[in-house]
């Protein structure tokens, strides 16, 4: 969960570049731009380097360079059969006639950053190691259809399932990060977390592992016999700044050349800068405002007010949310039609909406019992009157001005609403344990359209740690993510997850609100290529500085960028 950002005077001050996806190993015409190094700034310090323990963001991108899949997806990022993937440790695969298994057949190239070769038993260590409770992956429960992996030769790994899925190829090919059976069999599952691999990692990637000072750097440098090409660039270092702003300031200043995400006054800041560029790359963030349905005091008690449907919807049709993206953001967000973003394959720019209809909103809260004393005056019903409190993580500058827009619409419906500013860690408390009424949630959505089960269905709100905060709860929406994860082909799945959103923004657990337009700031020296919407990380191994570029750089002296200076090979 991510705070927004906005702004409206900068967006017609920056080149705003639309990076081409194309998958890792595809050359890129750039003529004799090898070299360099690219400073990466972060707020964030790692944790640990071993990719089925690791939920650090900047983990995570490190991880992503050290460390393969079998295969990579395009920018569409389809996740249902194979449409679109490219090789990445796997040079080809072949399915069963049955589907019930695909055989990938590795880059005999392939190598570890010690030596060895990677060959297919590293594979099947790799799924024995994800799928072993004992090892504690949040990616476990993501393989469950996999039911094991043999191999039949050194360069062949069988993936066996349970029974066929539509994701069964996105679970073999991409849940699984490839590690080194050699370096991590004598571990026990239980002390990976410290063993001194997960501090100094060796993988198959286009980066090799330098060094990690906490608090303050991580360095990778080019594999320059890496199986699918060298890489452009000869390092990456991750520059960790104390806070946010930091992070942006230290690119401002010229200490470091990329900020992945922008927040609102930054953009005017990048375009003031020559030197610097923001580039658009597409989200997978959604924001809304999610309703509990139960009782935040008693779980075993349905909400007062808002396990009401009609409620919830009245409460939609009163919100104007092309008003409040524009008054926030203006063109830097887009209103969220749903449960889905735009980089999604499932999306649909036809979903059917509640629409902003104040008069609707009164005439449903009359029918439900919802009645005003007089015009203006709070409504109530036996009683009691229609009031609840939103919190808000006041981190969010975004979602707090969004929110007190929301509490003046919803008056205006005869609601009295109350806002609640949380400190970060704090409005993460309260929705874990589901301790609200309403919260001004967002995420970032998984790419498989599946991971709406995670945070809608009905499984997800029973379960104790499960991530349906607002304990939504529906047969028929279940039965319909049943259907869709049960097709093999896109467009019947598509026309099933259609369905499935149709009920879900009918339903109103939520009020969907926004979703952001990302935007990175990067040296203009450096091209960008490649960034995809799950992870702009995915291709930094195609990321290159014209040899022209980096010559006048190297000319300017010592003066410039104090760490690119000190890094520069």
């Amino acid at each position: 969960m991510t705070t927004g950002h906005a702004l409206r005077s900068a967006t017609l001050l920056f080149t705003a570049l639309l990076a081409a996806c194309s998958p890792r190993g595809t050359a890129v015409s750039r003529g004799s731009a090898v070299g360099g190094t690219v400073v990466i700034s972060v707020a964030a310090d790692a944790d640990e380097f071993l990719p089925p323990l690791t939920v650090n963001v900047t983990s995570v991108q490190v991880d992503g360079q050290i460390f393969e899949h079998l295969a990579q997806p395009n920018g569409a990022l389809n996740t249902i059969g194979d449409a679109g993937w490219t090789g990445e440790l796997a040079q080809h695969w072949s399915w069963a006639r049955d589907s019930l298994s695909i055989a990938f057949h590795l880059d005999p190239r392939a190598h570890w950053h010690d030596g060895q070769p990677v060959r297919a038993r590293d594979v099947r260590f790799t799924y024995q190691l994800y799928a072993d409770p004992r090892t504690g992956s949040a990616a476990g429960p993501l393989i469950a259809l996999i039911d094991s992996v043999s191999t039949p030769d050194s360069l062949t790994a069988v993936f066996w399932f349970r029974h066929r899925s539509p994701e069964e190829f996105y679970d073999a090919a991409y849940q699984l990060s490839v590690l080194p059976e050699h370096l991590l069999a004598s571990v026990a599952p239980a002390d990976l977390a410290t063993s001194a691999f997960a501090r100094h990692p060796i993988g198959s990637g286009p980066f090799r592992f330098v060094r990690w000072t906490p608090r303050q750097v991580v360095e990778l440098a080019a594999d320059t016999t890496y199986h699918l090409g060298r890489p452009s660039l000869d390092r990456l270092i991750w520059s960790i700044a104390p806070d946010p702003n930091a992070t942006v300031m230290r690119v401002l200043v010229g200490e470091a050349d990329v900020v992945e995400f922008l927040r609102a006054p930054n953009l005017a800041q990048v375009a003031a800068h020559a030197d610097l560029r923001a580039v658009r790359y597409p989200s997978l963030g959604s924001y809304f405002l999610l309703f509990n349905e139960r009782d935040p005091n008693d779980r075993a008690r349905q909400h007062p007010i808002l396990s009401d449907r009609s409620v919830r919807r009245a409460l939609a049709m009163a919100v104007d949310r092309g008003k409040l993206v524009r008054s926030v953001f203006d063109t830097l967000a887009s209103v969220s039609l749903g449960p889905v973003t735009r980089a999604m394959s499932t999306w649909d720019s036809t979903l059917a909406q509640l629409p902003f209809s104040p008069d609707s909103a009164r005439v449903l809260l009359d029918a439900a019992g919802w009645r005003a004393a007089s015009p203006g005056a709070v409504r109530s019903r036996n009683g009691v009157p229609l009031r609840f409190t939103i919190i808000v993580p006041s981190s969010s500058t975004p979602r707090m001005r969004m929110a007190v827009l929301l509490q003046s619409m919803m008056r205006e419906a005869g609601a009295e609403v109350t806002l609640e500013p949380l400190d970060f860690p704090t409005w993460v408390q309260r929705m874990t344990t589901r301790h609200f009424d309403a919260s001004m949630a967002g995420m970032q959505l998984d790419p498989s359209p599946s991971g709406i089960t995670q945070n809608w269905s009905s499984a997800a709100a029973h379960v104790k740690d499960g991530n349906n905060f607002g304990s939504y709860s529906s047969a028929a929406f279940d039965a319909l993510l049943d259907s869709a994860a049960s097709r093999t082909d896109t467009a019947s799945a598509n026309r099933f997850y259609r369905e499935a959103y149709t009920m879900l923004i009918g339903d109103a657990p939520a009020i969907w609100l926004y979703e952001p337009v990302n935007f990175a700031a990067v040296q203009r020296r450096i091209h960008p290529v490649g960034l995809r919407a799950d992870a702009w990380w995915a291709n930094l191994d195609r990321w290159y500085i014209p040899r022209a570029e980096r010559i006048a750089r190297d000319r300017i002296g010592p003066g410039a960028s104090p760490s690119m200076v000190a890094a520069r090979p």
